[in-house]
């Protein structure tokens, strides 16, 4: 699965720089649009559900799940940079 991934060329993938200071001599690591859409959707979900229940005065599940997005992206990169391997980031972003 990896292979066939990063052997495309579309629009469907985000690279990231492996290396702290962002030059590209170390690669790049990819993330999937489904790892940022799915998820995407889920926050956005979450923010209407917010206005539905308080009128917006209260986004607590809103900033829930955002955080919880930005916490299991930070996991993912962090694992990926650490062991070098590919991650699934979905499988760190269901605990939400």
């Amino acid at each position: 699965m990896v292979k066939v991934a990063t052997t495309l060329d579309v629009p469907i993938k985000l690279l990231w720089p492996k290396s702290v200071t962002f030059s590209g001599s170390r690669g790049y690591t990819m993330l999937g649009l489904g790892d940022v859409v799915i998820p995407g959707a889920f926050i956005g979900l979450a923010l209407r559900y917010d206005y539905d229940r308080e009128g917006g005065k209260s986004k607590a599940y809103f900033y829930g799940t955002l955080m919880g997005y930005v916490l299991g992206l930070v996991v993912t990169m962090g694992v990926m940079h650490v062991f070098g391997k590919a991650q699934p980031a979905l499988l760190y972003l269901r605990s939400e």
